[in-house]
C-alpha cells in the first residue's frame, strides 16, 4: 500500500468510527458489575426449568431472583 493510500484509508467513510454520543459512558441503568455463582447439578437443573417456564434466559432469571431477594431483605430490615 502506498503512503498516499494509507493516509486516506478508513476514517473518511460514512459511519466509520465510534458512534456519536458513545463517549458518555454506560447508562446509569446498565448492569455492569459481574458476579459468579457455583451451583450443584440439581440447582442448575431447577434454575433451567424455572427459566424455561418463564420463557427467559437463565442469566436474566437469576438476576431477577437475586434482585427480588435483595429487595425483600431490605424491606424486612427497613
Amino acid at each position: 500500500m502506498s503512503a498516499k493510500n494509507r493516509q486516506r484509508w478508513g476514517g473518511a467513510r460514512p459511519g466509520a468510527g465510534r458512534p456519536k454520543g458513545s463517549g458518555l459512558g454506560p447508562s446509569p441503568l446498565a448492569r455492569k458489575n459481574r458476579i459468579s455463582v457455583m451451583l450443584s447439578d440439581a440447582e442448575l437443573a431447577a434454575l433451567e426449568q424455572l427459566a424455561r417456564e418463564a420463557g427467559q434466559a437463565i442469566a436474566t432469571l437469576a438476576h431477577e431472583l437475586l434482585v427480588r431477594g435483595l429487595r425483600a431483605r431490605s424491606r424486612r430490615k427497613g
